[in-house]
């Protein structure tokens, strides 16, 4: 390292008198300083004037540069755009949302009662809210009815409901 020049000015003086001007002047000189100071040690490899908190901070940045992107974390990014009004927020996050348990049960305890169901509007309404897995459940499910709870319904029965619930979403 070169030695620095000898300076006859009060540096902590002078650097008073410069910051009561920048303030007065409405300036961020001291913060457009510090950053050239730290883009300047950056560029010439010396990193050892870099306290702790930011040699944590740029490590932390260059391990997350190096993990693979979170598809989750992109959408709902997304989603936080200021084109994208609350309701169509709120809207695409419930259809990306399974049906609850308590809509699936309910949809079963009235399968229960036999394919007529499937005209009754609450059924209808039940069963367009299924994703394709939650469907499929429902119709081994429906076609192992226990003896005593309900009748086992058929396969035919089954692709009734299969057709129900595809008319219902194209509805929806």
């Amino acid at each position: 390292m070169r030695p620095r020049p000898k300076v006859d000015v009060d540096v902590p003086l002078a650097r008073e008198r410069w910051l009561q001007q920048t303030s007065q002047d409405g300036t961020d000189w001291p913060a457009v300083i510090d950053g050239c100071r730290d883009l300047l040690a950056v560029a010439v490899g010396e990193t050892a004037n870099m306290d702790t908190f930011e040699k944590a901070c740029r490590e932390a940045d260059r391990k997350a540069s190096a993990r693979p992107r979170d598809a989750d974390l992109d959408r709902h990014s997304r989603l936080l755009d200021d084109d994208v009004t609350l309701a169509a927020a709120s809207a695409k996050q419930r259809k990306n949302r399974p049906t609850p348990a308590t809509v699936v049960e309910a949809l079963m305890y009235s399968l229960r009662r036999g394919v007529n169901e499937l005209t009754q509007p609450n059924t209808q309404r039940r069963l367009s809210q299924l994703n394709k897995d939650q469907l499929e459940a429902i119709c081994l499910r429906v076609q192992a009815f226990e003896p005593n709870i309900a009748p086992a319904w058929r396969a035919d029965d089954a692709d009734l409901l299969i057709s129900a619930w595809r008319k219902f979403r194209e509805q929806r």
